[in-house]
């Protein structure tokens, strides 16, 4: 018996070379095997470009008629950007396809179905768990229309993410902060209120590892870049319009915003999404919509308190990332990680689901769900 699960790992491996290149599409890695070894195998590696399948059935070449494709999706069966993979998997004359977890977009649906009809083996399942997970952007878009959120904060042994001077460099240890790069990596854009860009002035762009051949950061996925800026204040000299490789710049407004300021930051490069304010604020629920118009599909919250607060009172965090340091910063005014509305009871309390606890230098992260996931079901 050939071992599924092994070359389904190997999928798995691949898909993540595409992450955030490939959204608002899916990630996808293939394996095609012959005679146990592999023959061929790819990733869906930027939106518009051939998918995962197309890509292995290329490097297998004719090795691949009477082998076996492992996908961590449901082979596609639609025209899209590209024909569908099932034309490709016929036309290769691939034997047997044993994919991870069925697509959750009705568009793209039925593949397997054709594939049986057309006399191809198809086994489905196969480490599905860890093929939806590693899709569940994708599955929160598809099936509720709006984007993974993330909320990522590091705070002190008590709490505090900053003094009560607004001091907050450095909370946490090298290594921790070099997984928050990796973090922004993963997801389709940043998110941070005004807040946050006039205090900490963050540029919010992917700071990784240098190329030790040119001396520079190699090159990386750059998410795009979210201020929540109700009266557009976002100063037009800050660093982040000058960050070398940063992503694009979204500044979501009251529509209510001074016109004079809202023309000048769109003047100065940014996208801007205006929204109805709800008591001067901009509303959750309508920021994540606005974002999924945009093709984002995850969100990392980053901060400031009051908008982790907003976005956790609103029920619309899927993941907690904190990162905790070993320190103690004390005092009444200290800034608490997370503000909003809160809950009067402990029982109300939202719990965070521990997926794994990391150590990062000194540090711990805690990683984890939070609220309903059966989109993911």
């Amino acid at each position: 018996m050939p071992n599924h699960e092994s070359f389904m790992k190997k999928a798995l491996a691949l898909a993540e070379a595409g992450r955030g290149w490939t959204s608002p599409n899916p990630v996808v890695g293939a394996v095609v095997v012959k005679g146990g070894k592999v023959a061929g195998s790819g990733y869906h590696a930027r939106f518009g470009e051939a998918h995962a399948e197309t890509a292995a059935l290329a490097k297998a070449s004719k090795k691949a008629k009477g082998a076996t494709l492992y996908v961590t999706l449901e082979p596609c069966n639609h025209h899209g950007k590209t024909p569908p993979c099932t034309d490709a998997i016929l036309a290769a004359g691939i034997q047997r396809v044993v994919f991870g977890a069925h697509d959750p977009n009705a568009l793209a649906a039925g593949g397997a179905k054709r594939l049986k009809k057309k006399g191809v083996e198809v086994i489905g399942g196969v480490l599905e768990d860890e093929c939806r997970m590693q899709n569940a952007p994708f599955f929160r878009r598809i099936r509720t229309g709006r984007p993974f959120v993330t909320g990522k904060w590091a705070m002190t042994a008590d709490g505090k993410i900053a003094t009560a001077r607004g001091d907050s460099k450095w909370i946490t240890s090298p290594p921790a902060r070099a997984f928050a790069h990796e973090l922004r990596r993963t997801h389709d854009a940043v998110l941070v209120g005004i807040g946050t860009a006039l205090a900490d002035a963050p540029l919010l762009t992917v700071r990784l590892g240098l190329d030790p051949k040119k001396g520079k950061h190699a090159p990386v996925y750059q998410p795009r870049r979210v201020i929540l800026d109700s009266q557009a204040r976002l100063p037009l000299d800050a660093p982040i319009w000058t960050a070398e490789g940063g992503g694009p710049i979204a500044v979501v407004v009251s529509s209510e915003a001074p016109l004079d300021r809202v023309k000048a930051l769109k003047d100065k490069g940014a996208e801007i999404v205006p929204l109805l304010p709800e008591k001067g604020r901009l509303p959750v629920n309508e920021v994540l919509d606005a974002l999924a118009q945009l093709g984002i599909q995850s969100v990392l919250v980053e901060g400031g308190s009051e908008v982790l607060g907003s976005f956790l009172d609103a029920g619309a965090v899927d993941r907690a990332c904190v990162f905790i340091a070993p320190k103690i910063v004390g005092g009444r005014e200290g800034v608490t990680a997370v503000r909003g509305k809160g809950v009067d009871r402990v029982a109300h309390a939202q719990a965070i689901r521990i997926d794994r606890i990391k150590r990062l230098g000194d540090d711990v992260l805690l990683d984890g769900k939070l609220g309903d996931w059966s989109w993911l079901e």
